[in-house]
């Protein structure tokens, strides 16, 4: 790219002076040529003052003055004989029309001709002849062309440097867009291009770099779906199975219970699905409100049933009156899901999930008579829990989706093992 700025800024700079100096080299021509035939008349005139009015009648020799750039002087008589001076005899036509009380210009051959009358008495009595080979004028002119096609040449000079100077401005932010763009292309998304003081191409720069946090922020959107959806989708998937795995074991009398149940951890799983596909699309909880009362009573039923399948109880100790909270439905069934899947599978004896309400906040706490966690940052935990995998594993999930909404995830210091899960009240 640079090279075809600087070619381009070149030709157009070549082009400019090609435009320019051509007209001016015939002005100069044409200046030169005027100015040669008024130093030649001057010449004449000069010589024809000192001519005497008798010099027709008088003996005495007349001596013309000298003068300078090879102009050559010489008197005729009306009759056009060579009086005094040099030229040429008999003189040119072109000349003796001065007789008619005029200056006379010509060009004869390789030499400018200039005639003045002298006259005396209102009458002509000769003529001045000023002759001056043309070369003089044309080493003249030579001599200032000369001047400007230097000229020329150090303006093209001029705009090389400029042209490159410009190039080099223009190619390196073009440059660094090329390399923000194969960047993109190759995944890295955290494109930041220096400001080029180019109005056009910062825009185009801020653009790439929105662009790549995008990128960035789509792709960290699917991942976290993909991670999202391989752990919430576990907990129906396995709901499933157990039901049908003890109905094979331990049929019962009426076929049709198991199907009814069957069916609703089908449309549990279908639920899920597609509040993972509305979380994963609007990350963000909004102003959306959730009625905390409502929500745990249709989380319960499912959730009760698998404790009791395990031998184990679930109980709800929530206050009256439970305010709503900000947040978004979805995102707060997933954190419970989380939470009584973590004591499910990691926890012991009762699960209990019970609520606090503060001046501006709720708190809603899932625990059971399990141990605790050990890693108070929600990570998983070098523990294996009954069934091989660690503990704690849905918890980044759930404090993700916590801060989502503008709430936290609080873990326990010590056992009995809770979870508290922290929401803003709406009406606080």
């Amino acid at each position: 790219m640079r090279r075809r700025v600087l070619t381009a800024i070149l030709s157009v700079t070549a082009v400019a002076i090609v435009l320019f100096a051509v007209p001016l080299a015939v002005v100069v021509r044409q200046l030169v040529d005027e100015d040669a035939a008024l130093r030649v008349e001057r010449e004449a005139v000069l010589a024809a003052r000192e001519v005497p009015a008798d010099f027709a009648t008088s003996d005495d020799p007349v001596e013309l003055p000298e003068s300078a750039d090879a102009i050559t002087l010489g008197l005729y008589s009306p009759d056009g004989r060579l009086v005094a001076g040099a030229g040429p005899e008999p003189v040119e036509e072109a000349v003796l029309g001065a007789l008619g009380n005029r200056v006379v210009e010509a060009r004869l051959d390789d030499a400018r001709l200039v005639a003045v009358p002298v006259a005396s008495d209102e009458q002509v009595i000769g003529v001045i002849r000023a002759a001056q080979p043309t070369s003089e004028s044309d080493a003249r002119s030579r001599t200032i062309l000369g001047v400007l096609a230097a000229s020329a040449v150090g303006v093209l000079a001029v705009g090389a440097v400029i042209g490159s100077l410009l190039a080099g401005r223009l190619a390196t932010p073009v440059r660094r867009l090329r390399d923000a763009a194969v960047d993109l292309g190759q995944g890295r998304f955290g494109v930041e291009v220096p400001p080029s003081r180019i109005p056009e191409l910062d825009e185009a720069a801020a653009a790439m770099t929105v662009t790549g946090r995008r990128l960035e922020d789509l792709l960290a959107r699917e991942r976290s779906f993909s991670d999202d959806a391989s752990h919430q989708l576990r907990t129906p998937v396995a709901g499933l199975r157990a039901a049908l795995e003890t109905e094979l074991a331990f049929p019962r009398e009426d076929r049709t219970v198991v199907l009814r149940e069957a069916l609703e951890d089908v449309d549990r799983l279908e639920l899920t699905i597609t509040e993972l596909l509305s979380i994963a699309r609007v990350p963000q909880a909004g102003d959306a409100t959730v009625d905390l009362a409502d929500l745990v009573a249709d989380v319960a039923p499912a959730w009760r049933r698998r404790l009791e399948g395990e031998g184990r109880h679930l109980a709800l100790a929530l206050p009256d009156g439970l305010p709503a909270v900000h947040g978004d439905p979805a995102m707060v069934r997933h954190v419970l899901d989380v939470l009584l899947d973590n004591a499910l599978r990691h926890g012991a004896g009762e699960v209990r999930v019970s609520a606090t309400i503060d001046a501006d906040e709720v708190t809603v706490s899932v625990g059971d008579g399990g141990p605790g966690f050990t890693d108070r940052d929600g990570e998983p935990t070098a523990t294996p829990g009954t069934d091989g995998r660690p503990h704690g594993l849905g918890l980044p999930l759930a404090r993700r989706y916590a801060e989502a909404m503008g709430g936290r995830l609080v873990l326990p210091a010590e056992p009995p093992a809770h979870v508290d899960v922290v929401l803003r009240r709406v009406d606080a």
